[in-house]
């Protein structure tokens, strides 16, 4: 093994440590370094030669969750990319649940510290919920469902949307026998969202 691939694996363990670690303790925030390193079978200073500290390590966490979320909603915007009527929003819910199914560790733990203790934890899931909105807004199946509304305002309602989705995810994951009922009501929400943001911004426009 080379000595990039070797770092490369070198933090990947890292990572993985820390994912099963917190995903049973309910808490990134509330573990040590020494013991993610323990878990990874690396030496303490091993955790520095990738990581500047707990933090970077959940922000990098953070960081593959939204480029596998962003590649999910592609090979589905892809698959439908000729249907331009297509209502793609249930398509996009369905994967994004059967993708926290198959990867619970990120998805329970980004949800757990989304109001955690680690400051820059909190920002770099704020920015990533951003970030999948900005991919979701892009495809004009979607901002075709918010005639007239200004992206700015269209970002507002997808990241709302995201953040309560991350969190229905949870149950999602945890509640098998209960799943068809929580995809069912996380369709309902997304439905009064974008009628909600559409209704309130004709009647700003009446009114001007």
């Amino acid at each position: 093994m080379t000595s990039s691939s070797a770092s490369t694996h070198g933090r990947q363990r890292l990572i993985d440590a820390a994912l099963n670690l917190s995903y049973h303790k309910r808490s990134f925030s509330s573990l040590g370094i020494r013991e993610i390193t323990r878990e990874a079978g690396l030496s303490a200073p091993a955790f520095y030669r990738h990581f500047e500290d707990l933090a970077d390590l959940g922000q990098a966490v953070i960081r593959e969750v939204e480029q596998a979320v962003i590649q999910a909603f592609t090979e589905v915007r892809l698959a439908t990319a000729k249907e331009a009527d297509l209502d793609i929003r249930p398509m996009l819910l369905k994967r994004f649940f059967d993708w926290a199914v198959d990867n619970p560790k990120p998805i329970v733990i980004g949800a757990s510290e989304a109001f955690g203790a680690l400051e820059k934890m909190r920002l770099g899931l704020k920015n990533t919920l951003r970030t999948i909105s900005q991919d979701i807004c892009a495809d004009p199946r979607i901002s075709r469902l918010l005639p007239g509304l200004p992206e700015e305002e269209m970002m507002e309602v997808l990241e709302v949307l995201a953040q309560n989705m991350l969190f229905m995810a949870v149950d999602y994951v945890e509640q098998p026998d209960n799943r068809t009922a929580i995809f069912e009501k996380a369709l309902r929400i997304v439905g009064v969202l974008f009628a909600g943001a559409h209704a309130i911004h004709a009647l700003q426009s009446d009114i001007r």
